[in-house]
């Protein structure tokens, strides 16, 4: 009597199946404080822009190009140098990438005009496209799938925490030093943590085993995760992982309709998030809020996606991820709607507040878990790198309506309560990526 063949099994199921290793804890550990690093520096001009017009007798207006030029930085990185991460692996670029982000930093002390402070925070906005989609890579390919939702949420959360951080300290620095002190320590993280990368974090087990199945570094990298299993005994890399010879890959079958969904609803995402960070607290002077209560909005904002994303990722982890982000975006519709009903006094708009980072930021968040599940191994960076780039569009037209708007004139309530409108579309686009997200994570799990 003949018996089934059993088939060997995939490097993702071993990963899945074993309990967390500490190089696992350890990769998502470092990844997250790349992250936190970019969430740092992000938020620092923004920080010192206030005390550069005093000291350069400038208006504030004067510094929107030097603010800009981080995001066209950033997509730069993300477009032309993060794809490199599928090719010469993630560790390196990252790595590089971080020492651009502390170069530019330490650069921007010694700006004495408006050029020099456009060019240097261009330079770090390239560091920052470098980073982002190739730590978002590496911690996926890490992180085991039954827990990948919530291991690359928390790893997201530190853009936040980043953003808070630099929000606490960078008035105290300018206190007792200057304005070049916050960028000192914009710098000098990444370039410590560069440091520490180099020493500590492995590359991608699925990118080396993807390329070279059988040698030294695949066997030493899964030795520490699944004691025991030799390469050889495992299934060729699957044929989803698609050759990433160029941007191209990400339209063609079964990549397109994923990267079209996925960079609208980005986009929706960003152009909502850039509004209500830039003019939230403007926002709420116009309704009457304090300047002090005003700016208490934005870290409350914050805090509520922080609180929203670790929601969102547990949905995803139990295989609810559309719905997640379907109820996600119309709470953000119906609690926007609900400023122009409720009074601006007491606490009722804290929690609406708090409501819209929750559904906002979180949704973000658990976007990027998504991407990570959309594309294999192989183009992963390019992909991920892409969305953030695309993303860009939302992030610069939010911050652009928002000044529109308020110069036509438009009461505060009434303008919160038309992010309504781009909350519903962000809405349906999710509900059509019902099947897409189901072939996607049937196509993670499936055997050689």
């Amino acid at each position: 009597m003949s018996s089934a063949r059993i088939a060997p099994p995939t490097l993702e199921q071993v990963i899945n199946d074993r309990p967390v290793s500490w190089l696992q804890v350890r990769v998502i550990v470092l990844c997250s404080l790349v992250v936190f690093v970019d969430g740092y520096d992000l938020q620092a001009m923004a920080l010192v822009v206030n005390s550069l017009a005093e000291t350069w007798h400038q208006p504030p207006s004067a510094f929107a190009l030097a603010q800009a030029a981080s995001m066209i930085g950033l997509g730069l990185g993300s477009i032309f140098l993060a794809p490199l991460g599928d090719k010469v692996g993630r560790k390196p670029v990252v790595i590089s990438g971080l020492l651009l982000m502390g170069t530019g930093s330490l650069a921007l002390m010694t700006s004495t005009e408006m050029s020099h402070l456009v060019a240097w925070r261009c330079l770090v906005g390239i560091g920052l496209g470098m980073c982002h989609g190739n730590a978002t890579a590496l911690g996926a390919e890490f992180a085991p799938l039954r827990k990948r939702a919530l291991l690359m949420t928390l790893m997201g959360c530190n853009v936040a925490l980043g953003g808070l951080v630099a929000g606490l300290i960078a008035p105290w620095l300018m206190t007792h030093w200057s304005w070049q002190a916050v960028f000192f320590a914009g710098g000098a993280m990444p370039i410590a943590v560069a440091l520490v990368l180099l020493v500590a974090m492995p590359e991608s087990l699925q990118l080396l085993f993807a390329r070279q199945p059988k040698s030294a570094r695949v066997a030493k990298v899964l030795n520490q995760i699944a004691p025991g299993v030799e390469p050889g005994t495992l299934a060729a890399p699957s044929a989803r992982n698609i050759s990433a010879n160029s941007i191209f890959a990400l339209f063609k079958p079964p990549l397109l309709e994923r990267t079209l969904c996925l960079w609208l609803i980005y986009i929706f995402n960003t152009f909502l998030l850039y509004l209500l960070i830039s003019w939230l607290p403007v926002f709420l002077s116009g309704a009457g809020w304090s300047r002090t209560s005003s700016s208490h909005g934005i870290v409350m904002l914050q805090l509520g996606g922080i609180g929203g994303a670790l929601l969102l990722s547990y949905l995803v982890d139990r295989g609810h991820a559309v719905n997640a982000l379907i109820v996600a975006y119309l709470t953000c519709a119906v609690t926007a709607l609900m400023f122009v009903v409720l009074p601006s006094e007491g606490w009722l708009w804290n929690v609406l507040i708090i409501m819209l980072g929750a559904s906002i930021s979180g949704a973000m968040l658990a976007l990027m878990t998504l991407g990570a599940i959309f594309y294999p191994t192989t183009i992963r960076a390019t992909g991920l790198s892409w969305t953030a780039a695309v993303a860009r569009i939302g992030a610069v037209l939010g911050p652009l309506a928002g000044g529109w708007v308020l110069a036509a004139g438009i009461p505060s309530t009434k303008i919160i309560a038309l992010l309504a409108v781009p909350a519903a579309v962000s809405a349906l686009i999710a509900l059509s990526m019902r099947r897409i997200v189901r072939e996607a994570q049937a196509e993670e799990r499936s055997t050689a």
